[in-house]
């Protein structure tokens, strides 16, 4: 089965073309964070690529050895306005992390994912992928970032009460959602 990926619209696409940031992390190395442009799927696979098997699991809550063609479309039909997605990307054009967020309709909630890249991990790169992206979605009127994890995954949960005060449901499956209040500011936040 072939994977369709629609054409960005003019409006879309200018969104895309911003200026790229430039982050410097906490080792001195660096990486252009920019948004993911739609259709974008080497961008999207040479990301998944540098996942281990744990980040894996962590980021799909299941195993999975290569992205199936829904998947990969699902993450590549960015719009910047309901689905946002940032990437970091190496001075090589390496695609080493990727935060995302899909707005549910009508409710000022989003769904919201990151996964690094595991030798770009413990740098400061998903924290910092988490910031940007929480910002865009303050800037496009959402309230809420829910984000569904593993209940041992206590990193992703410490990086998100930066973002704001943070809910959290009872385990279920070994899985816990975690819901974090955009329209509170931190006082514990990390710029």
């Amino acid at each position: 089965m072939a994977t369709t990926i629609p054409a960005a619209a003019p409006a879309v696409a200018a969104a895309v073309t911003t200026p790229q940031d430039r982050a410097v992390l906490r080792d001195g190395s660096a990486v252009l964070i920019r948004p993911l442009a739609t259709g974008d799927v080497k961008a999207i696979i040479t990301w998944f690529e540098g996942l281990g098997p744990q980040a894996r699991y962590e980021r799909f809550l299941a195993s999975i050895a290569r992205l199936n063609d829904r998947t990969l479309a699902q993450l590549a039909q960015v719009d910047h306005q309901e689905h946002e997605a940032l990437i970091a990307v190496t001075a090589e054009g390496t695609t080493v992390g990727l935060a995302q967020y899909i707005q549910l309709p009508q409710t000022g909630t989003a769904e919201l994912a990151v996964a690094v890249a595991d030798q770009w991990q413990g740098r400061g790169l998903g924290s910092l992928l988490l910031h940007k992206i929480a910002a865009r979605a303050r800037a496009a009127g959402i309230r809420w970032l829910t984000v569904e994890c593993l209940a041992s995954n206590t990193a992703i949960a410490r990086l998100l009460r930066r973002l704001g005060p943070v809910l959290i449901t009872p385990p279920a499956f070994g899985v816990i959602e975690l819901r974090i209040d955009l329209g509170q500011a931190s006082t514990t936040a990390a710029r």
